[in-house]
């Protein structure tokens, strides 16, 4: 288990291996989990962030394009009323304000 794994299992907001994956970046786990159990791919967590929400968080694309592909909804929202889009829209505009492009 590497150090952000251990962080995620260790009393985080992160309660669940798709989270995990979502995060890491581990497509295959991901997959794997998703094909499993086609519920996991909205699965939320305490705050009520999706794998989704995660993946646009962590920048992984390819997990992102691999719950989109699965059917996860876009729309959901966590307990902020914020969506995936929402949260990649102000990580867009922290990284402008900050110029690091």
């Amino acid at each position: 288990m590497n150090k952000s794994e251990n962080l995620l299992f260790a009393g985080s907001s992160l309660a669940s291996q798709v989270h995990a994956a979502a995060v890491n970046g581990d497509k295959g786990a991901l997959q794997r989990l998703i094909a499993g159990n086609s519920a996991l791919k909205d699965k939320e967590d305490q705050f009520g962030r999706t794998p989704l929400m995660y993946c646009v968080l962590a920048d992984r694309l390819d997990c992102a394009d691999a719950l989109l592909k699965a059917g996860a909804d876009v729309n959901k929202t966590d307990h902020s009323q914020r969506t995936a889009l929402h949260l990649a829209a102000q990580k867009a505009l922290r990284t402008i304000s900050t110029g690091r492009i």
